[in-house]
Formats: C-alpha cells, sequence, structure tokens
C-alpha cells in the first residue's frame, strides 16, 4: 500500500510540476511578445525642428506662432501680455 501512495503521489509531483512549467511557459511568451511591439510617439513638429532652431528667441517665436497654450505653460502668461506694443 505504502509503494502504491508514493508513485501516485510521485505522479501527481511531476504533473503539477509540468502544469507549473506549462504557465511559466505562457507568462515568459507574453512578456515577449509585449516587448516585441513597436512603441508608437507622437512629437510635436517644433520638437523635431530643434537642432535647426536651438536658440532661445526663435522658439519663443514658434511657440508663440504655432503653440500658444505650450507658449504660455512654458512663459506662465499669455503670447499678448509679453508681447505688447
Amino acid at each position: 500500500m505504502d509503494d502504491v501512495r508514493l508513485v501516485v503521489i510521485g505522479a501527481l509531483v511531476q504533473q503539477q510540476n509540468q502544469n507549473l512549467l506549462r504557465l511559466q511557459q505562457d507568462v515568459d511568451k507574453r512578456r515577449s511578445e509585449r516587448r516585441r511591439r513597436d512603441r508608437v510617439v507622437w512629437v510635436r513638429k517644433r520638437i523635431l525642428r530643434r537642432p535647426e532652431h536651438g536658440l532661445y528667441n526663435k522658439l519663443m517665436v514658434e511657440l508663440r506662432n504655432e503653440d500658444p497654450r505650450a507658449f504660455h505653460h512654458f512663459r506662465r502668461m499669455p503670447p499678448a501680455m509679453l508681447y505688447r506694443g
């Protein structure tokens, strides 16, 4: 009777190990699929032109003309207030 129990327990342990191995393989597969996905990055046009227009004055003009909201966020004042007169 003890030999039969040991054989059954051994079979159950082996089956449990196989199930854990399959589970780990599934997790690894999903992680690798996540890593392979292409990342999508949206970049404003003015940021792409930084190497060409790196000067502060040109940046201020671009922000004022192209993106008033970003200008306000950067300077903490609307363009009309800064460029009065």
